[in-house]
């Protein structure tokens, strides 16, 4: 009967709301930036927003900045939750404006001739950064002040040259209850590549720091791409060198070589789909690292979305030596998504991935939270209102804790647009369990949007936990609170402050602002 009422309460606000929205997924992360898979050609459009998706529940929202057929980089919005390659993105299609012919004019105005802007070779940004955080047990505190530039180009010079940067610096600051003092400074590279891809040719060449949706796991790499890319399928070879796990830098520790092949939709179909096989051979030192192959694929329509990426490693007579076999299925992940009925979702997936390497700039409990349960199996449902409410509720077995094997039961709501000053609402509750600790985590977010380039929010939240085994039990309670400003200056400019409280066995106030110029 419950399934009835909510299903027909579903079907009848998407009859009211006939805005059509697509999903995409995340292909790449770094410190500043989400790469998606969706771009000029799927209705995006530079300064859009979108939302990153989980459980059916908006958790993130991510800002484009720059924009290919394909593909869109995104600027990360606020100190939400953390972003993690396959995640899914939702967003609302925008028909692209509509031209004129050369000579036209509307109907009834004047014959105007319309010049058309050139578009500029190279665009990119550049940002600073500031965290600091201070303990509030007089412990010590820490300042990282920190600057990014991104730049990205084609047909430079009138070239069939392309660039693409993207690099972050930072200096790390820590003062101890003594006074004492050390610093620490480091700069990250994202990418840093050269591409050749001549106007008309299907032929693509990219040399220097890159990564790629279609390699796997293996998304960063040093080294040399060559793609062909059809209409309807594509293959790709690349050789290269990891870059130091630690820092980032420039390492030829462990090589890499690989290739893939990969059939994909047509431009402008109704579906969105690719199946991608690939094999890849490692090498530490000279000496056989990892060798495997994998099957990644992709479907997204409006109704149901399927990600999926599954590796093999294969063993050599060394490892079977030991006990492995020759083939062993590793890596695998699988996410889901299907519409029931207008309104009514449900999802699921699997995440068995080794640890996604990150940087952040803000962590919160419920950050931290997440990360560590973040492997796993999981299924849900969800319910959209008249696209302004929306209820989940997921359940969640992990395994990536500390602690082992993990239960987690979440409900989420939300609301969207309450009034004219744009009122949201997000609230979440979750009970886990595990053979250490049982607890609980609650946040609530509030935000608001007075102006077109103005976002407000104030978020808190509790986690507590009891240890059953300590004699007597014991109960140990985190609570947060805090409050952010994003602020658009003209289209140049982005601003961004935040500010947290943490109470609890570590106190310590938060503060993050970010000044960036876009060009």
């Amino acid at each position: 009967m419950w399934i009835a009422i909510l299903t027909a309460a579903a079907s009848s606000a998407a009859a009211q709301d006939s805005t059509a929205s697509r999903l995409a997924r995340i292909t790449y992360v770094t410190g500043i930036s989400a790469y998606v898979d969706a771009g000029r050609d799927a209705g995006l459009r530079e300064g859009d927003t979108v939302e990153v998706v989980r459980g059916g529940a908006a958790v993130a929202r991510l800002k484009v900045a720059y924009l290919a057929s394909r593909q869109a980089a995104c600027e990360q919005l606020g100190s939400e939750v953390p972003l993690s390659v396959g995640d899914t993105v939702r967003f609302a299609v925008r028909a692209a404006p509509a031209t004129l012919a050369s000579g036209e004019s509307p109907a009834g105005e004047p014959r105007k001739e319309v010049r058309s802007r050139a578009p500029r070779p190279i665009r990119g940004r550049i940002g600073a950064r500031y965290l600091y955080v201070r303990a509030r047990d007089g412990a010590g505190d820490l300042s990282q002040p920190s600057l990014d530039l991104r730049l990205e180009g084609s047909g430079v010079g009138g070239t069939p040259f392309g660039l693409n940067v993207d690099l972050r610096t930072r200096r790390t600051a820590t003062t101890r209850a003594n006074g004492t003092s050390v610093a620490d400074g480091r700069t990250r590279v994202y990418q840093a590549a050269l591409s050749l891809n001549p106007t008309g040719s299907p032929f693509r060449l990219t040399v220097g720091r890159q990564f790629s949706p279609s390699l796997a796991s293996l998304t960063l790499f040093d080294g040399a791409l060559a793609e062909l890319n059809r209409p309807a399928w594509g293959i790709g070879a690349f050789g290269g060198s990891e870059p130091d796990p630690i820092d980032l830098g420039f390492s030829r520790t462990i090589q890499d070589y690989g290739a893939y092949f990969q059939l994909h939709a047509r431009p402008g179909g109704a579906y969105r789909w690719s199946v991608t096989v690939g094999g890849i051979a490692s090498f530490e030192s000279g000496l056989t690292n990892r060798q495997f192959g994998y099957v990644q694929a992709a479907f997204t329509s409006r109704r149901f979305s399927v990600f999926a990426n599954q590796e093999v490693d294969y063993y050599g007579a060394d490892k079977q030596a030991l006990g492995e076999p020759s083939l062993s299925p590793t890596s695998s992940f699988a996410s889901l998504r299907l519409e029931l009925v207008p309104g009514l979702d449900l999802h699921g997936g699997v995440d068995n991935r080794r640890s996604v390497r990150l940087y952040r700039d803000v962590i919160t409990p419920e950050v931290a939270f997440d990360d560590s349960f973040r492997q796993g199996y999981w299924s849900g449902l969800s319910l959209a209102i008249a696209r302004r409410y929306r209820l989940g509720m997921d359940a969640r077995v992990s395994t990536g804790g500390t602690a082992g094997r993990a239960e987690a039961y979440t409900a989420h709501l939300g609301a969207e647009r309450l009034t004219r000053a744009g009122l949201s609402l997000r609230a979440r509750g979750t009970r886990y369990l595990n053979p250490v600790l049982s607890g609980w985590l609650g946040s609530l977010t509030l935000g608001a949007e007075p102006l077109p380039a103005l976002h407000l929010e104030l978020n808190g939240g509790l986690r507590r936990e009891n240890d059953p085994r300590a004699l007597p039990s014991t109960t140990s309670e985190v609570t947060w609170f805090g409050a952010g400003l994003d602020l658009g200056l003209g289209r140049a400019w982005y601003l961004m402050v935040s500010g947290t409280r943490e109470s609890g066995p570590d106190a310590t106030d938060q503060l993050f602002t970010a000044l960036s110029y876009r060009f």
